[in-house]
């Protein structure tokens, strides 16, 4: 029996690694006499991807209507498991016994399959087993599943037949008991606090990506042709009409300007200022979003505590705004590029360029970014003195996701 297990144990994992691409990082050989491995819920698959990828001899802790499926519950029988209602205090009783005899425990923290992408409701149990057997925690994340036919995503959300998934395995930790009175109290915090570890989970296995990386990401996920931005004039624009912006604005504003380069943006709430935004940053241009309330002298404060030279805007706004005493006062510090005129200085050569070349091969036509440059500078808007500004990083934005 243990044979046939190893066996089979071994032709799922060379499928999913075959199918799914499946990537494991990090070091999930953990030996601990205390072993709690916690994970993030995408799919009806995540049980089978623990189950081929972590080395230890381990019990999964699944959800009771998992196991109502026939097809998952003859996938259950290859390794030991355990069938629970994550809100029974008795089920948490069994769990404690069974970490407590020395066997690794597999357990999933949000006791459901997420359904929006995101990390759903923790249970305050599986935090209190942590705690109260001050087991060694294991934390994994799996990214990728819940873009398959198995997951349970709401709305339009795209699904693949065999997306690449990846098992991040983190940096082992501990859940303190919390010295309070009730045990009601103990219960709360616990779980705060592995909401808390979940959190920081997702965040440090995110792939350390720039803007135009992740976007590039997206496009794979959703396909060109995914209606994304709809802005004032109601005209929906797909990712194809994003790149081709990113990717055309870029190369002609990263002309006029030097690498690295702040660059002010003076734009209004449109598509094209995604695009904008999105090819300066491609060819490693830092957009500076000045806010055109803060007023002519705001504006220009802005651009002096970011040492901005060039200007980048819109005549048709600046004339629909009125905005010609800002924008006179600006010319005076700074250069200023019209859209108008960039769109007439695009040469036969840039459209072959980038109908011919760059659409195709989005990520060979800019250079190569990190993730902790900065990626934009933004401003207050100067109601309690001079307008004040942060720079972000394409990671620091990106953790907003």
């Amino acid at each position: 029996m243990k044979l046939a297990r190893r066996l089979g144990v071994l032709a799922l994992r060379l499928l999913a690694r075959l199918f799914f691409r499946l990537e494991v990082r990090g070091d999930p050989d953990v030996r601990a006499e205390r072993l709690l491995i916690i994970a993030n819920h995408e799919s009806l698959l995540d049980g089978l991807l623990l189950g081929i990828t972590l080395p230890h001899d381990s019990v999964f802790v699944v959800h009771t209507g998992v196991v109502r499926s026939p097809l998952f519950r003859a996938v259950l029988n290859l390794v030991d498991h355990l069938a629970v209602d994550p809100t029974s205090p008795m089920a948490m009783k069994t769990i404690i016994r069974l970490v407590e005899s020395g066997r690794p425990v597999v357990i999933f923290p949000e006791g459901r399959i997420t359904t929006t992408g995101s990390l759903m409701k923790t249970y305050d149990g599986p935090a209190f087993v942590a705690a109260r057997t001050r087991a060694t925690i294991l934390p994994v994340r799996i990214d990728g599943a819940a873009r398959t036919y198995f997951s349970r995503l709401s709305g339009h959300q795209p699904r693949q037949l065999f997306p690449r998934i990846t098992i991040c395995i983190q940096p082992v930790t501990r859940l303190e008991m919390p010295q309070v009175p009730t045990a009601r109290a103990r219960r709360r915090i616990a779980g705060e606090r592995m909401r808390r570890l979940m959190q920081e989970m997702i965040f440090a296995s995110r792939p350390r990506q720039t803007l135009f990386e992740a976007l590039l990401s997206a496009i794979s996920i959703h396909g060109r042709s995914w209606a994304l931005v709809e802005d004032i004039k109601q005209i929906e624009y797909t990712y194809r009409d994003l790149l081709k912006m990113t990717l055309a604005l870029g190369r002609l504003v990263s002309r006029k300007c030097a690498d690295e380069e702040r660059v002010g943006v003076l734009m209004p709430n449109l598509a094209p200022t995604v695009g904008l935004i999105f090819g300066l940053s491609a060819f490693r241009r830092v957009p500076a979003m000045l806010n055109y309330t803060a007023g002519a002298e705001g504006m220009l404060a802005s651009c002096q505590a970011a040492q901005i030279k060039r200007i980048v805007t819109s005549r048709a706004f600046i004339e629909q705004g009125k905005l010609e005493d800002r924008i006179e006062l600006l010319s005076k510090h700074c250069e200023i590029l019209y859209l108008e005129d960039l769109r007439g200085e695009m040469t036969l050569k840039d459209k072959l360029w980038l109908v011919l070349w760059a659409m195709h091969f989005p990520q060979w036509v800019v250079p190569r970014g990190d993730a902790e440059e900065p990626a934009a500078v933004m401003f207050t808007s100067g109601s309690e003195g001079k307008p004040k500004g942060v720079v972000l990083s394409h990671r620091a934005i990106l953790a907003n996701i």
